[in-house]
């Protein structure tokens, strides 16, 4: 025990003989690095707020395109979704998977009028067609599609004939007619809504 009472001193000067030799020699100081440090505290700080806003707005940006994605594939949905009950409603028969449009099931040439106040409108499907021809490519000039506008022209042709005088409407008729519709479209949109719950 005495021996570590006694050697203590001798671990301390040799401590800081090691110390000694161990210190730098020559301090170099520089005082432009000083200066800049000293004076920079406010450029960095306004620095690091750009980089900040610069990272906000990149987030920003990338949360907007997230939500647009997100919107159009919520809206891609719904289109398909309404279309099938269209479809459905219209008697038309598509393919198990829902891809497909099959066509109206009711095939028979139909012919309707529609009479207004002051016109007549009369609507003849002369020809059925095939959509499958409709999505591989576009129409060939000369093929049966092109008949049948022909035939559709001179139907209107016809139809044209009977309504001698076209007579305009005032602007508030218009507005009013457009507030009618506008009613009218709104209650039935009700009526489909409450039918699918």
């Amino acid at each position: 025990m005495n021996i570590d009472v006694l050697t203590q001193s001798h671990s301390a000067i040799a401590a800081k003989k090691r110390a000694r030799h161990a210190q730098i020699k020559q301090i170099v100081f520089d005082e432009e690095a000083r200066r800049s440090f000293l004076t920079g505290f406010h450029k960095r700080k306004v620095a690091r707020r750009e980089q900040a806003k610069k990272k906000a707005q990149l987030r920003e940006k990338q949360e907007r395109l997230e939500t647009r994605r997100e919107h159009r594939r919520a809206l891609a949905e719904r289109a398909a979704r309404n279309a099938a009950e269209v479809e459905k409603a219209y008697g038309a028969h598509a393919d198990s998977d829902g891809d497909q449009w099959g066509g109206i099931a009711n095939e028979e040439a139909m012919e309707e009028e529609y009479e207004g106040e002051e016109q007549l409108a009369t609507v003849t499907v002369v020809q059925d067609f095939d959509l499958a021809g409709l999505s591989d490519g576009p129409l060939r000039r000369g093929g049966p599609a092109r008949e049948g506008k022909e035939k559709t022209q001179a139907t209107v042709a016809r139809t044209r004939g009977r309504t001698s005088t076209v007579k305009y409407e005032t602007k508030a008729a218009r507005r009013a007619e457009q507030r009618k519709q506008r009613v009218r479209r709104t209650e039935k949109a009700e009526r489909a809504g409450r039918r699918r719950k």
